[in-house]
């Protein structure tokens, strides 16, 4: 299982939450009073780590959420092939092919390091089974 659950009222911003089965950064919550007859309600801005839609959850602060487990690693790329890269692992020596990053950047200093003839090192990071490329630097060798 790639999730755990939390109270929403421990959630903080810059942490992470499932909303509608993608997960998401939260950027902002705030927090109701209780009324009358009801609970406190929080309502958060969140954007999706894969997709980066931004979505507004609103929920009882005594309500459960997943959180993502997120397993963060350091990579040295490779090589570059279309849409996808081949990274090593630094720890386990595996290679593996994940995504290039989606941000023009991200990927614009990659191209800079690998055309300069120097080595990458990427941060990725592994949610729910998919990859995401967090960082990227050039290696010191």
């Amino acid at each position: 299982m790639s999730t755990r659950p939390a109270d929403a009222n421990s959630i903080k911003r810059g942490s992470y939450i499932l909303v509608d089965g993608e997960p998401c950064q939260v950027l902002d919550l705030s927090h109701s009073k209780t009324g009358k007859h009801g609970h406190a309600k929080i309502r958060m801005e969140v954007i999706g780590l894969f997709d980066k839609k931004k979505r507004s959850p609103v929920m009882p602060s005594t309500a459960k959420v997943q959180v993502p487990i997120i397993d963060k690693r350091n990579a040295q790329v490779i090589s570059l092939e279309g849409e996808e890269m081949s990274v090593m692992d630094n720890e386990t020596y595996e290679t593996l092919s994940i995504p290039k990053p989606t941000d023009p950047n991200h990927l614009a200093k990659l191209h800079e390091i690998i055309d300069a003839g120097k080595t990458a090192e990427v941060e990725y990071w592994i949610v729910m089974n998919r990859f995401l490329v967090n960082r990227i630097k050039e290696m010191d060798i």
